[in-house]
């Protein structure tokens, strides 16, 4: 029985790489022993490369932790890769001159190393061979290196000076700093530095893992001569709280911020075309992020969990992501592999925002999704592609707290009836330059919407389109600016394509206080424009034939209507409801007598455009000296004119 046991037991041992032996080989010419904390490689060549892998680990491995010592014997020409990793109570090694190249993550997180002499026969320092080193304070690069691996001396926390042989020909030490031979790329920045931190103007390129892990790095200074930041460049640099990229660079490396959880803000150049994946992923600080119209590609995750972002502009231009296999741009992936197993919102970390722009297919999120979505959108701006229904159903869905809204650069030529409706906190619109038609009631409700240009492209506003759009105080149309009061021929949106303007479009306008609808409308329906009661100044244009049943009803307010048709537009009875009477309506001249006979218009004080009172602009233009000490009536008030000067009735100059 006890035998079977010692076989069993050796048996074990062998399939988890001799966990008990204390002496072995470790390469074709080379044998390990270890013996009261000591680690020796003895014999001659090269060591045995090994891995993380539970299966091509080293032999004493199992036994790291009991490690404080290594002493690598004269004839051994190589360490290899993985050869001492993660032995946390190593606190000193030897290196002879035999050896020539030390292997990848051959010392990685030996905490405990305080010091490492590297020989002058190396020649290369493989990746990350020296990574997490935190006890290392400082280390000396021989003359005869030739090749230092990315992040060779990363995450050493205690490291402050990495210093170079003055002859060596490919690197060189500058305060500490490693850079290549010419100092065109920064190669390692020390852990343990402190403090703010310049980079030379000669630097063109930051190396992968230059910063990795400096986490006593507050500021850095990047110069116009750098044009690529590298993978990984300022890691877990959590003291770090902004920086400011010059618009040399033309390339963000992956996971070139990750993990900067103090950084606040970020200024990226119109120069970078393209960001890289997880490039900013974990920056927790970050509150505001401006992707320029330049970058074209942003890798996965590019700002995972990025919980503190509030505003974020995406450029305009940006790729959409193949939703199918790959990751999101921004947090989180939608599928890896083709699967829903590992499915993860790609908007779980922005529900904190406020502030969105970016292309249309941003928000085209599927509805699983919906509650992942920001919920208390306050701005939002289209940038590019198509508001479909499942896009606009996203935006809706903060309905109550949205007040600005950009949609002039969608392709959209229509929208669905109700769009917008009942964006009740919403202060100004922005409709598509290629908009054909505002829908039915599609920005009805919108009770605190300020202003709002028609597109010029808009050949139909559909009834109550705008209803109960109660503080619009300024209606223009292809940009046009409105009638300007007092004015006849004021300039009108002549690139205007609106013929028709529906029943009820503007019902309950409260605010609006001058309109000039433009050339082309030859309709405007019933009610479009009830209860305007702050409505004061009208132009109609030439084209109009005819204005619906109480379309201007309740406009009590108007003081006098401009209408520029030559033929009287055909009204109803209750067309000018409650507008007073007296009031004079403006014609062209020729045309007084045939609205003066005309059953409805001759109700009002026609009046030809030549007894159109001109503006103070041009009334002061056009003064000659019979004019001085004449009495001009405008904007319902009266003014003396006296030589160049125009003046109130109680003397105030007011031109």
């Amino acid at each position: 029985m006890k035998q079977k046991l010692f076989t069993l037991l050796l048996a074990v041992a062998a399939s988890v790489g001799t966990v008990f032996a204390e002496n072995g080989t470790c390469g074709y010419n080379l044998t390990w022993n270890l013996t009261d904390s000591v680690l020796t490689i003895s014999g001659t060549g090269a060591m045995t490369d090994y891995s993380s892998s539970s299966s091509s680990r080293a032999q004493w491995y199992s036994n790291r932790s009991s490690i404080k010592s290594v002493v690598i014997e004269d004839g051994v020409t190589n360490i290899g890769d993985f050869a001492f990793y993660d032995c946390r109570g190593l606190t000193s090694v030897t290196i002879p001159n035999s050896v020539t190249s030390i292997g990848g993550y051959a010392f990685f997180s030996c905490t405990s190393l305080t010091s490492v002499t590297i020989g002058n026969s190396v020649t290369s320092i493989g990746d990350q061979a020296f990574r997490g080193c935190t006890g290392l304070t400082s280390v000396t690069i021989p003359e005869g290196v030739t090749s230092i691996g990315d992040a060779a001396f990363c995450d050493c926390s205690g490291l402050t000076s990495i210093n170079v042989a003055d002859d060596n020909p490919n690197y060189i030490s500058k305060d500490g700093v490693l850079f290549d031979k010419q100092q065109t790329t920064l190669i390692q920045y020390p852990g343990g530095k402190q403090g703010a931190y310049v980079i030379p103007n000669s630097v063109t390129s930051i190396g992968n893992y230059a910063f990795y892990g400096c986490s006593g790095l507050t500021s850095v200074t990047i110069p116009n001569s750098v044009t690529s930041i590298g993978m990984g460049a300022f890691m877990n640099c959590t003291a770090l709280t902004s920086v400011t990229i010059p618009d040399s660079v033309t390339s963000i490396g992956r996971e070139a911020f990750y993990g900067c959880t103090d950084l606040t803000s970020v200024s990226i150049p119109n120069s970078v075309t393209s960001i890289e994946q997880n490039a900013f992923s974990g920056c927790s600080g970050l509150t505001s992020v401006t992707i320029p119209n330049s970058v074209t590609s942003i890798g996965y995750s590019a700002f995972y969990y990025c919980t503190g972002l509030t505003s974020l502009k995406l450029s305009a231009m940006l790729e959409e992501p193949d939703r199918n296999s790959d990751y999101t741009l921004i947090a989180g992936c939608y599928r890896q592999g083709g699967s829903r197993d590992s499915y993860q919102s790609p908007y779980e970390w922005l529900k904190n925002l406020i502030s969105i722009e970016a292309p249309a297919w941003f928000f085209d999120v599927p509805e699983t999704d919906w509650i992942y979505c920001p919920r208390h959108l306050q701005h939002v701006a289209v940038n590019n592609g198509e508001l479909t229904d499942n896009v606009l159903a996203v935006i809706n869905r903060s309905y109550k707290t949205l007040q600005t809204l950009d949609v002039s650069n969608v392709t959209n030529t229509e929208f669905a009836d109700e769009a917008f409706k009942g964006y009740y906190n919403l202060t100004e619109l922005k409709l598509p330059a290629g908009l054909q038609k505002v829908g039915y009631m599609m920005v009805a409700g919108c009770k605190n919407l300020q202003s709002i240009d028609i597109p010029a492209s808009v050949e139909e506003i559909e009834q109550s389109a705008f209803e109960d759009c109660r503080s619009i105080k300024t209606i223009t149309f292809g940009g046009a600016p409105a009638g300007a009061p007092g004015r006849f021929n004021a300039p009108a949106a002549s690139t205007s394509q609106l013929h028709r303007i529906g029943n009820w479009a503007f019902y309950n306008a409260h605010e609006l206080q001058n309109l000039e609808i433009p050339e082309g409308v030859t309709e405007i329906g019933d009610g479009a424009f009830y209860g305007c009661t702050y409505l004061e100044d009208l132009v109609l244009p030439s084209s109009v034939q005819s204005i619906g049943d109480n379309t201007f009803a309740l406009c009590s307010k108007l003081n006098k209507i401009v209408v520029n048709a030559v033929t009287p537009p055909s009204v109803q009875a209750k067309t000018f409801y409650d507008v007073k009477r007296q009031i004079p309506v403006y014609v062209p001249d020729e045309c007084v007598d045939a609205y003066k006979n005309d059953a409805y218009w001759q109700e009002f004080d026609i009046q030809g455009r030549s007894n159109m009172p001109q503006g103070l602009d041009e009334i002061s233009s056009s003064l000659q000296g019979g004019d001085r000490g004449r009495l001009i009536y405008h904007e319902g008030q009266i003014y003396i004119l006296r030589g160049e000067k125009i003046y109130t009735v109680t003397g105030q100059e007011v031109k």
